[in-house]
């Protein structure tokens, strides 16, 4: 993986990273913010943050920021960012704003799509091209999948898979839990579940080593191809309301 498609994939890799912030009940749900050193071959590549908010009482806003440093900071100079608004309604996550940016001028990487569930149709703009998606329920935006995931964890429940909007077509993303292990963190010695995402048929896969007593927040993350790790994500600090 070259350096350049390795940056291009860190708000990829910060909107993974919120597998559950909460304990049972999609209304105590409970901000957090959360901070990782990226790294990429045993080098330091970046940083990324994660932060939920409410908004109001159902509706809650979560956002992945990723600034690459060193040499990487030379390929993309910009800060990567994700964004999504989304609403809960009886447990249920309905995404209706999403916006993804590269940290640059240009537009060609950058998606803006808003969820209209009256109407079933998610339209906007990805990559200078203007989308209209049929919407099914369910449906979920990089960041409120993550969202959705969290809540089947708080009641329990670990989800087989996830359909998710991936610029203009829906992929399926499978889930696992992979066991527990007990890790030395930035943050002190913790007791995790290991969770796994993949796309179907793919050797690519996200491990999540996540904390219960945090709910849920994940506290190492790692991009593997087959057995081997391409990148790591460890926690530097994480404070939840």
């Amino acid at each position: 993986m070259t350096i350049r498609r390795f940056v291009s994939r860190l708000a990829i890799a910060g909107a993974a990273m919120t597998l559950s912030a909460g304990t049972a009940g999609a209304d105590e749900l409970r901000p957090f913010e959360a901070h990782y050193n990226v790294i990429w071959k045993g080098i330091g590549a970046g940083r990324s943050s994660l932060t939920l908010k409410r908004l109001d009482n159902d509706r809650w806003s979560y956002e992945t920021r990723n600034v690459a440093r060193g040499l990487f900071r030379v390929a993309l100079p910009g800060d990567i960012s994700q964004s999504s608004e989304f609403r809960v309604v009886n447990g249920t996550v309905m995404p209706e704003h999403f916006r993804g940016d590269d940290g640059t001028d240009a537009t060609r990487k950058d998606v803006d799509i808003r969820f209209d569930w009256q109407a079933h149709r998610a339209t906007g703009v990805a990559e200078d091209k203007r989308i209209e998606v049929a919407l099914e329920p369910g449906i979920q935006d990089g960041m409120s999948v993550q969202a959705a995931l969290m809540i089947e964890l708080m009641h329990g429940r670990t989800p087989s898979s996830f359909m998710m909007l991936d610029k203009d077509r829906v992929k399926e993303y499978l889930y696992s839990r992979e066991g527990t292990e007990t890790l030395e963190t930035a943050i002190g010695r913790k007791e995790t579940v290991i969770f796994r995402s993949r796309r179907p048929d793919s050797d690519h896969s996200t491990m999540y080593w996540c904390v219960p007593e945090m709910g849920y927040v994940p506290v190492k993350v790692e991009r593997r191809n087959g057995k081997k790790t391409e990148w790591s994500m460890l926690v530097q600090s994480a404070t939840r309301e």
